[in-house]
């Protein structure tokens, strides 16, 4: 689960909302101040998206972004452009969605269903069809 990973790394993770102030379009924020990491999530979100959310803004964690772009549904797609976005977006992807585990369900155990292999791991659709393309599974 990607909120217990950050925190096992020592990453604040705190929701926000709209009603709290937050920017409504915003999906999470990552931000370090003097070696005290925070990553923000919007808990209107639905769930697979906070999960991408989480593990996209560790992403920017490991990759030493001090402060990060705030990041909207934008970002996430596959238009992203900025390569800091890009390089969470891999890093997210892989995180969830492991090649090895991955080829292993569609190769092996012959799990072709999207929907399944999304269910599975807790990802959307559109994240896990990406996944597939990625690795050239798709």
């Amino acid at each position: 689960e990607p909120k217990a990973i950050a925190k096992a790394m020592g990453i604040e993770v705190r929701p926000t909302n709209p009603f709290d102030g937050s920017n409504v379009n915003e999906s999470g924020h990552y931000m370090n101040r003097n070696g005290r990491p925070l990553i923000t999530y919007n808990s209107l979100d639905v769930p697979v998206r906070q999960r991408f959310t989480i593990a996209h803004e560790i992403g920017h964690h490991v990759h030493g972004d001090v402060d990060a772009p705030r990041d909207t549904s934008e970002q996430f797609s596959a238009r992203a452009r900025d390569p800091r976005e890009v390089a969470a977006n891999r890093f997210a992807a892989a995180l969830l969605m492991p090649a090895a585990l991955v080829k292993h369900l569609v190769l092996e155990q012959r799990v072709t269903d999207l929907v399944k292999l999304a269910k599975t791991f807790g990802v959307s659709t559109a994240a896990m069809e990406f996944r597939l393309k990625a690795i050239g599974l798709l």
